[in-house]
């Protein structure tokens, strides 16, 4: 599937520690030859509060979630926040 950035998602990237950094490089080279987010094995879950149309998930990676929107075949990943924070930003109203 192909894997698309937000320039919001970049900066709040390298906000974060190098670990963390790491493991979202390791998770796209994980997505780009997977068709599916169940063929690429992550910890992905539906994000609740939003429209029945609206197709937006998280990705778990330790203590921070990776927002992302899902169009099939593509993945935009939005942005990256620690635990607490993402819920109050995502998704998008």
């Amino acid at each position: 599937m192909e894997v698309r950035y937000k320039i919001r998602f970049k900066k709040a990237l390298l906000s974060t520690p190098k670990h963390i950094q790491k493991s979202v490089f390791d998770l796209v080279l994980r997505l780009e030859p997977s068709e599916t987010l169940e063929e690429a094995g992550v910890d992905y879950k539906r994000m609740e509060g939003q429209k029945k149309t609206d197709n937006y998930y998280r990705i778990r990676i330790g203590q921070y979630r990776l927002g992302l929107e899902y169009l099939k075949p593509e993945v935009v990943l939005i942005t990256i926040l620690i635990r607490g924070d993402i819920y109050k930003v995502f998704p998008p109203k």
